[in-house]
């Protein structure tokens, strides 16, 4: 692994740039974001993948207006990328307004283009 890219430091990057492009609703930088093969776990325990999360950005289903940061740990284990996130999150899911805290655990991998995200968890928090 070529640890001048994939180190605490670039990964520690990518999830801030992760957490503008969910702000910004960036759907270019999103899909950069995510492997081909990525699978989200959401609060409710329902699985997405990677076509289904794009198709709710495209369609503007889910649009935050903040997304503030509580806490962030980033570890790389054996060349595997780790973030655990709090993010307090303001915003819409189709009609439904949220204002919720969320903790999310994403798993990232190395890649030809930077860290990219190979699978993630959110479950909600006591703020």
């Amino acid at each position: 692994m070529d640890t001048d890219r994939f180190n605490t430091t670039t990964l520690n990057d990518a999830e801030s740039r992760f957490q503008t492009a969910l702000l910004n609703n960036d759907v270019s930088a999103l899909d950069a974001f995510l492997h081909e093969d990525v699978r989200f776990t959401g609060p409710d325990g329902s699985t997405i993948d990677k076509a289904a999360d794009m198709a709710a950005h495209r369609a503007q289903t889910l649009l935050l207006t903040e997304v503030g940061e509580v806490s962030r740990e980033v570890q790389v284990i054996d060349g595997i990328g780790v973030t655990r996130a709090v993010l307090h999150l303001v915003g819409t899911v189709a009609d439904d307004k949220i204002d919720a805290t969320l903790a999310y655990t994403r798993t990232w991998a190395p890649s030809a283009n930077g860290w990219v995200i190979a699978a993630a968890h959110g479950s909600v928090v006591s703020p």
